[in-house]
């Protein structure tokens, strides 16, 4: 006969090992083969600047991608291809004289653009980790669609640099880090890091973050997360009137809820915040070594589908 008492420790550590998935748990993406999973990103962006016209420059920025699962290798490689769906992006920048939104339908050069990458399909390769192998190039994409439009708009670069930043190889390589590469490489563990290069206005900062198993029920997977850039180095550029040279820094967190079946995101509010620091190397009118700091605020408010569901609609 089992005595009482052990009936009683048996039932405290079945209580206990619900409180401590990481030991039960492989925290991995278990995506099916022909399977579509999907993103769905808004991004809200608020540019401050502390120089003499005290610049603002608001960017709005609306996706969904679309990721096809193709096939497993031995590895457990995952070969999947994606595209983007439901494109809407606005720019305002009052001193710079920028005002570009493609839901007014006014600046055609922007509607055909969008219009032509969301027909484009790109491949890439993941590992069960989110760990990106390989990615197509999405950038070319983009400079084949301006050399095939006539240069009918004055905002022509700006409109194709924006598509680049937002959207381009870099873009999306700093996308699938932020809200895809979530998983540690070694298992099974609560507290984990993962570092890589974030790609801000297509400058290379480096990102380390930092990641919490926090809590594990039936449906979802809650993992918190701090993350810290620095650029590490100066840039140097040259404007119209001179060259300056500037440095980034700044942290972002991260709330996420993953599907505890497929391991894809379902949701994720995220918060990133940038000091931005430039120094003026030459300029005719302003003196050598002035600093001129300026702050970017962003979120990022990340839905996903895992398979055999739709996203959710922003329409």
């Amino acid at each position: 006969m089992i005595p009482n008492h052990t009936y009683s420790l048996l039932a405290s550590f079945l209580l206990l090992s619900l409180h401590l998935p990481a030991q039960e748990t492989t925290l991995r993406y278990q995506l099916q083969p022909g399977q579509t999973y999907t993103l769905a990103l808004e991004i809200h962006q608020n540019t401050h600047s502390e120089s003499a016209g005290s610049d603002e420059i608001n960017l709005y920025s609306r996706m969904k991608l679309d990721f096809v699962v193709d096939s497993f290798d031995r590895q457990e490689n995952i070969y999947m291809s994606a595209k983007y769906r439901d494109l809407l992006l606005s720019m305002l920048a009052p001193s710079l004289e920028i005002d570009i939104n493609s839901e007014n339908k006014k600046n055609r050069m922007l509607t055909r653009m969008l219009d032509s990458l969301q027909h484009c399909q790109f491949h890439l390769v993941m590992n069960p980790a989110g760990e990106l192998k390989s990615l197509q190039e999405i950038t070319p994409f983009i400079q084949a669609f301006a050399a095939g439009h006539a240069a009918d708009t004055s905002q022509r670069g700006v409109i194709v640099n924006t598509l680049d930043e937002v959207y381009g190889t870099n873009a999306f390589e700093s996308l699938f880090s932020l809200f895809v590469s979530v998983y540690p490489v070694v298992q099974p563990i609560m507290n984990w890091t993962r570092d890589f290069t974030y790609y801000f206005n297509t400058k290379p900062v480096q990102m380390v973050n930092r990641y919490h198993l926090t809590k594990m029920t039936r449906e979802v997977v809650i993992i918190q997360g701090l993350g810290m850039l620095d650029s590490k180095q100066d840039f140097h550029e040259k404007t119209s009137q001179g060259e300056v040279s500037s440095t980034v820094s700044g942290s972002q967190t991260y709330d996420f809820q993953m599907d505890v079946e497929s391991g894809w995101l379902k949701q994720c509010v995220s918060r990133q915040r940038l000091v931005i620091e430039t120094t003026i190397i030459k300029d005719p009118y302003l003196p050598s070594g002035l600093k001129i700091p300026s702050y970017t605020e962003t979120l990022f408010e990340v839905k996903g589908s895992p398979a055999g569901q739709k996203p959710d609609s922003h329409d």
